[in-house]
């Protein structure tokens, strides 16, 4: 598909839309959608208290319990998507924990870093995430239990609180353009119905349009270096991390010594 910046004005962008839309959404639907890596805004560290949670460090058996967030709803991300509240509801019903947690979007068995306990959206609000806007909204959720043997360098990153950032693999399912042009009837309303929902919404009202994914078949959540929709952090709780470090010290054993000893440094 071609890019709005590939047009010498909007008014002619919107032409290419309109005249492609059936193939542009036919070729989305086709493929598995990985989300691609790109800039990244980090999550200021009270909005990653805000979303406390308490996890479980067992680092001498080697599993440590972490809770991520796979995407956040109603947010553009880099490729002009907009997730919907319930857009993975039907997936995760049918599939449940056989959505993997992996690493990278390598869809294979040495790629598995976790066993997933629980995957589920949930709502929350957008001050939680760092964003300044009122109310709130949906995120994918994932509770998983982070194995050493099965990765133990990811291990070792998941420890240290070094992995903030995650993506999903998905394929599209109905999915339906939006545009903020009054002459195409239903992508205009499909654009009114969802813009004031939308985290990024400047954002979208200075492109004019977006893909609305109403219910998508959802694969696997990897841990990335960036990810297409920069709302996707570990999740941690800076009580319980101290506490861990604590307990160490109490028993006369370092944290570092602790990776060291499973050669995690």
């Amino acid at each position: 598909m071609k890019k709005h910046t590939d047009f010498q004005d909007k008014k002619s962008f919107f032409a290419y839309l309109k005249k492609n839309k059936d193939e542009i959404i036919l070729l989305k639907k086709s493929s598995r959608k990985f989300t691609d890596p790109f800039g990244t805004t980090i999550l200021q560290q009270r909005a990653v208290k805000a979303l406390n949670t308490n996890y479980q460090d067992d680092v001498m058996s080697g599993e440590i319990k972490r809770k991520i967030i796979g995407n956040t709803y109603n947010w553009m991300d880099s490729q002009d998507d907009v997730l919907l509240a319930g857009v993975f509801s039907k997936s995760i019903s049918e599939k449940g924990n056989r959505i993997w947690h992996l690493h990278d979007h390598q869809y294979q068995i040495d790629a598995k870093v976790g066993r997933p306990i629980s995957i589920y959206e949930k709502l929350i609000s957008w001050a939680d995430l760092g964003i300044e806007k009122a109310g709130d909204t949906t995120a994918l959720f994932m509770e998983s239990n982070i194995i050493k043997d099965w990765n133990a360098k990811i291990f070792s990153h998941y420890l240290k609180g070094e992995i903030d950032q995650h993506s999903v693999a998905l394929k599209y399912i109905n999915i339906i353009l939006a545009m903020n042009d009054e002459n195409e009837k239903e992508a205009y309303a499909e654009f009114q119905k969802h813009i004031d929902k939308i985290g990024n919404k400047e954002k979208v009202l200075e492109q004019g349009y977006f893909f609305a994914v109403k219910e998508a078949e959802l694969f696997e959540v990897s841990a990335v270096l960036d990810g297409s929709n920069e709302l996707t952090p570990t999740i941690q709780n800076e009580e319980e991390k101290e506490k861990t470090i604590e307990d160490t010290k109490q028993k006369g054993i370092s944290f570092a010594n602790i990776a060291e000893k499973i050669n995690l440094s």
